[in-house]
């Protein structure tokens, strides 16, 4: 299950139509779909096996909506929320005793392989959806004597929500960031669409790479009234 949606609910054809119905209904003609993070509602390896296969669709999705010629909606990006979140966490669990890589040095798969060796710790609470320890505890020396509760950190407060004090910022800023990459950029014409999809997914890249991780801002973005917007380099 993720939020009120089980899993398996989430097809590629219900997430196409999403995107349609956010300009049928809204006017919507650049929509960022954000990649579903691991939360207390994974509760085996399966299921995080599903929530791959959505965020594969997700990416399917928005690289080949360029090529579709029948819809309001021009642009479509991805949000790499879950990415952001297995850097928030492997940086908690690392900073509570794991034994986990450095986020900034791992790929995809890597997550993929390291995270069962420990996200599957949890508070014994007695309930269905019990929060991962990597995620929600900001310590774990008094885990020897009990499981069912612990000091919790000011990242995520449940296993599902973020604390928006701490960690929305980023979410923000890679928003504004992704639809610049859009509407901040010099106009293409026609015979240059496959130039223009080539430089928006450099510039999705480094929007993502910047904010939905824990790489340390740049201090040009801070205090230098920078646009949030980005730009491919090449």
């Amino acid at each position: 299950m993720h939020g009120w949606m089980k899993s398996n609910e989430i097809t590629h054809d219900r997430l196409v139509e999403a995107v349609e119905l956010s300009h049928e209904l809204l006017g919507a003609e650049t929509v960022v779909l954000m990649t579903i993070p691991f939360s207390n509602n994974v509760l085996t390896v399966e299921d995080m096996n599903v929530v791959n296969r959505i965020n594969a669709d997700i990416r399917d999705i928005a690289q080949g909506w360029h090529l579709r010629n029948s819809t309001g909606v021009k642009y479509v990006l991805v949000q790499e929320y879950g990415a952001y979140l297995n850097h928030i966490i492997w940086s908690n669990a690392k900073h509570i005793g794991y034994n986990v890589s450095a986020p900034l040095t791992m790929t995809e798969e890597m997550f993929d392989l390291e995270g069962p060796t420990f996200l599957y710790d949890r508070l014994e609470t007695g309930k269905q959806w019990r929060p991962s320890i990597a995620q929600v505890c900001s310590e774990q020396n008094w885990l020897r004597t009990e499981k069912a509760k612990c000091h919790r950190n000011y990242l995520i407060s449940d296993g599902m929500h973020i604390c928006p004090e701490t960690l929305a910022a980023r979410y923000g800023v890679a928003v504004a960031c992704l639809l610049g990459c859009v509407y901040n950029r010099k106009s293409g014409v026609d015979n240059q669409q496959q130039h223009d999809e080539i430089d928006l997914r450099a510039c999705e890249r480094e929007c993502n790479e910047q904010f939905m991780s824990v790489m340390p801002v740049d201090d040009s973005w801070i205090d230098s009234n920078t646009e949030l917007a980005s730009f491919a380099t090449s």
